[in-house]
C-alpha cells in the first residue's frame, strides 16, 4: 500500500481553515455598511445546502453513477489538493486508498493531469494490470514508453523488458531495448545494472565483454539490492482505509438503512405521509411568512430549518408511493428459496434481480457477487464470466485480476471442467 505523504495532516488542516475562513469572512461584514452582502451570502450557502442534500437524496433514490456525495468529495479533494506541496503524490495516495474505482480512477486522471513521471507510470500499470485486453496493453506501453521518456527508472527497465522479448503489441528491438536497461540503470535501477552485468557477461543479446560485466556488476553492488516490480496502485489486496472514504461511507450507510426501514414498513409510511402533510402545510405557510420577512429585512428567519426539510420529505414520500404501488405482494420468495437450495440457475437469476434491483429484491452489489459465486460454483458459465467481470471491475467485491482470470477461464467451452472448487479463505 503506497505511503501517505509526510505533510497530510498539515495539508488537511490548512486547507480546511482555509476553507473554513472563506465561508465564514463575508459574515463579518453584518457589522458594517456592507451587511447586505452577508445576507447574500447567507443566502447563496442555504441554498447551496439545500441543492446538495436534494441532490443527494434524489441520486440515491435515482441511483445515480455518479451521487451528489461524490460530487462534493471530489470538490472537496480538489481544493485540499492546492495546500500540498506535492499534489501528484497526494492525488496517487488517494487513488490508492479509494475503496470505489470510479473514484479511484478520477484521482489517478488528476494526478496524471498534472503531467509527473510516477503519475504518468502507474496510469501505464493501472492499463497494462487492468485486464482491458489488447486495446489496453497497447495504450498501457504507450504510457510507459511516455514515464520512460520523462526519466522514470523502472518504465525505461519494463520498456526494455518488452522490448527485448517483443510480442504482439509492441515489436522485438535488442538495440533499443539495450538502450532503455542502459538509461534505467544510469538513473540508479538495480535491476538493470545486474542485467546488463549478466547480458555482457554471458552474451545475451551483446557481445560478450567481461569489462562492461565487471562495470555493470559493480554499479548494481553499489547500487544495493533490486526492488521488487511496482504493481498498479489500484490493485488492492485488502480493503484500503481512507478517513474521508470511511465517514462518507459510514454516513451513507446510516442514511440508506435508516430510510429503508421507514419505507419498508407499513406503519413507516403512513406516519411518513401523515408527517408529510403535516410539514408541507407548514411549509406553505413559513414560505409566505419567509417571502414577508425578505421583503422587510427583518432577520428572525426561524423557519428556514423547514426549507432544508422539505426535498427529503417529498422524496421519500415519493418513494413510499412507489413502493407502495409496485411493493411486492405477500408471498413466498420461490427463486430465493431454490436459489437457497443450490439451483445454479435460480442463484444466477436471484444474483441478476440483485445486480439490477427490483422492489422485491432491492439492488446489492455484494448480495450479488455471493449469488453470482454460488451459481459459478455450480457450473453456471454466465456466472462465471459475471464474476470474472466483478473481480476485474471490483464491483461488490475487491479487484483481483487473477480470481478474475481463473473464472474467465473456467468459463471457456473448451475448459475441462465447468465447476471450479471454492477458493481457500
Amino acid at each position: 500500500m503506497r505511503p501517505p505523504p509526510p505533510e497530510l495532516g498539515r495539508t488537511w488542516a490548512m486547507a480546511l481553515a482555509a476553507l473554513g475562513l472563506v465561508l465564514v469572512a463575508p459574515f463579518l461584514l453584518r457589522w458594517t455598511p456592507l451587511a447586505i452582502l452577508a445576507g447574500v451570502w447567507g443566502t447563496l450557502l442555504l441554498v447551496a445546502l439545500i441543492l446538495t442534500v436534494l441532490g443527494a437524496i434524489i441520486g440515491v433514490a435515482a441511483q445515480a453513477t455518479v451521487p451528489a456525495h461524490s460530487l462534493v468529495e471530489r470538490l472537496l479533494r480538489r481544493w485540499v489538493a492546492r495546500f500540498s506541496p506535492d499534489s501528484e503524490g497526494l492525488w496517487l495516495y488517494w487513488a490508492a486508498q479509494a475503496s470505489r474505482a470510479r473514484m479511484g480512477d478520477w484521482c489517478l486522471g488528476r494526478a496524471v493531469a498534472l503531467g509527473g513521471r510516477e503519475a504518468q507510470f502507474q496510469e501505464a500499470l493501472a492499463f497494462l494490470e487492468g485486464g482491458l485486453g489488447h486495446g489496453g496493453q497497447s495504450v498501457g506501453l504507450e504510457r510507459l514508453r511516455r514515464a520512460a521518456l520523462r526519466g522514470h527508472p523502472e518504465a525505461a527497465f519494463r520498456l526494455a523488458e518488452v522490448l527485448r522479448s517483443g510480442g504482439q503489441h509492441l515489436p522485438r528491438d535488442a538495440a533499443e531495448a539495450l538502450t532503455w536497461y542502459r538509461r534505467s540503470a544510469d538513473l540508479g535501477y538495480a535491476a538493470a545494472a545486474l542485467w546488463l552485468a549478466q547480458a555482457h557477461a554471458t552474451g545475451d543479446g551483446v557481445p560478450v565483454d567481461p569489462v562492461q560485466a565487471a562495470t555493470w556488476t559493480g554499479v548494481a553492488t553499489r547500487l544495493g539490492p533490486a526492488p521488487p516490480l511496482s504493481r498498479s496502485l489500484l490493485r488492492h489486496d485488502t480493503a484500503p482505509e481512507d478517513a474521508l472514504e470511511r465517514l462518507l461511507v459510514q454516513i451513507s450507510d446510516a442514511v440508506n438503512h435508516a430510510a429503508e426501514r421507514v419505507v419498508g414498513s407499513r406503519r413507516g409510511r403512513r406516519a411518513l405521509f401523515l408527517v408529510s402533510g403535516v410539514v408541507v402545510a407548514y411549509w406553505l405557510l413559513g414560505l409566505i411568512a419567509l417571502v414577508i420577512v425578505l421583503w422587510v429585512g427583518s432577520s428572525g428567519l426561524f423557519h428556514l430549518p423547514l426549507l432544508i426539510a422539505l426535498p427529503p420529505l417529498v422524496v421519500l414520500t415519493w418513494r413510499a408511493w412507489r413502493l407502495r404501488r409496485e411493493g411486492p405482494r405477500r408471498g413466498r420468495d420461490k427463486l430465493r428459496e431454490a436459489a437457497e437450495v443450490g439451483d445454479p440457475e435460480a442463484c444466477h437469476s436471484l444474483a441478476v434481480a440483485h445486480r439490477l434491483g427490483s422492489a422485491v429484491h432491492p439492488k446489492d452489489p455484494l448480495a450479488a457477487a455471493v449469488w453470482f459465486r454460488k451459481a459459478a460454483e455450480g457450473g453456471h458459465r454466465e456466472a462465471m464470466l459475471a464474476l470474472a467481470e466483478a473481480h476485474r471491475t471490483g464491483h461488490g467485491v475487491l479487484r483481483d485480476p487473477q480470481e478474475a482470470a481463473r473464472w474467465a477461464e473456467a468459463a471457456r467451452p473448451e475448459s475441462t471442467s465447468a465447476r471450479v472448487a471454492p477458493m481457500e479463505s
